[in-house]
């Protein structure tokens, strides 16, 4: 859910203090012992440690940023390819912060989204005409793909629930916890801005199998581990630098993930977070690409402190983060139920 931040920037003391940490971006450590945690979606403790995680953010889940905050670093499951931060925070912390959004602020898309025209074409063949969506927030998404569909929405913020209801949106619960043992009983299920805030995206994505009828859709549209963006970046991309991001998968995860549900993959398309004009894709692409060689160079011990205090470098170095929303970065997965 990218767009929930109203202010992009980083603490530049806790952004320095981090950068300046030694990790390894291109290649990652294996940790060979990991028996204190494991794999949030299959349990192996076959891990890679691609370094500790930066925060882009103004702030920490609520919180203010001091020494005291841990954001925890990148790991990569080398049995199902899901990259994860650990440690995580709490259910109750992500509650919490969910529950505090700004109704009127967060996620404003306007009336129409790029993603949103290709589920509603997605929704025109359902085995029946319902559909469930997952962090539905105001129901703006409910909204445009709406006629002739029943709408059921699952929201923890109780304003955000409530401006849904307004819309005709039926919200049956505040996570999907609660969803748990409820049967077969919607033609379609939509996570968007969502799978990558699942503690254990797995555990979750078996609840909402079981609520699909068969032949009904699961859709989810989140980010994506081998965009190009992505693997410039490592472990400084805009996208895991933000607390409330947990879980990240590509292609391959979805693939692993559906063998093991009764799901087939159907199809998966890349898309951009935003529409955005070209201007805007170079601009963001040339900052960004400056950002990330700044701190790539910045973790290299022998470059004399000279460079750093350079005026071009230094106010690379000044930047708030790597913000790249114009990135074609995301994927949206279609799945449908055996």
């Amino acid at each position: 859910m990218v767009s929930a931040r109203k202010n992009h920037q980083v603490i530049p003391s806790f952004a320095a203090k981090r950068a300046n940490e030694p990790m390894n971006i291109d290649s990652g450590t294996k940790i060979e012992q990991a028996k204190s945690f494991a794999c949030i979606a299959c349990n192996s403790q076959k891990l890679i440690r691609w370094g500790e995680l930066p925060v882009y953010t103004a702030d920490f889940l609520g919180r203010e940023l001091d020494s005291n905050i841990n954001p925890g670093a990148l790991y990569e499951c080398e049995n199902c390819t899901l990259r994860f931060r650990f440690p995580q925070p709490t259910k109750e912390e992500l509650m919490k912060y969910y529950q505090s959004l700004d109704t009127n602020e967060c996620w404003q898309h306007g009336t129409e989204r790029e993603v949103w025209r290709y589920i509603k074409d997605e929704l025109k063949d359902l085995p029946q005409p319902s559909v469930l969506d997952v962090g539905c927030f105001r129901g703006d998404m409910l909204s445009y793909v709406g006629n002739g569909l029943e709408l059921f929405g699952v929201e923890p913020s109780t304003e955000a629930g409530r401006e849904a209801e307004k819309r005709g949106i039926t919200i049956i619960g505040e996570n999907i916890e609660s969803l748990e043992g409820s049967g077969p009983r919607f033609g379609a299920i939509s996570l968007i801005d969502v799978a990558e805030h699942l503690l254990r995206p797995m555990d979750s994505l078996r609840v909402l199998t079981e609520l699909l009828l068969p032949g009904g859709k699961l859709i989810i549209f989140t980010g994506s581990t081998d965009a190009l963006s992505w693997r410039l970046a490592g472990v400084d991309y805009y996208y895991s630098a933000m607390p409330e991001h947990v879980a990240f998968m590509r292609p391959s995860w979805f693939s692993w993930a559906a063998a093991r549900l009764t799901l087939d993959l159907v199809s998966i398309r890349r898309l951009r977070y935003q529409s955005s004009p070209v201007r805007t894709r170079i601009d963001e692409g040339l900052k960004n690409l400056s950002y990330f060689g700044y701190r790539r160079l910045q973790r290299l011990s022998f470059l004399p402190k000279f460079l750093f205090k350079l005026p071009v470098v230094r106010r690379i170095g000044e930047w708030p983060g790597c913000w790249w929303t114009s990135a074609k970065d995301h994927t949206l997965v279609i799945l449908t139920k055996v």
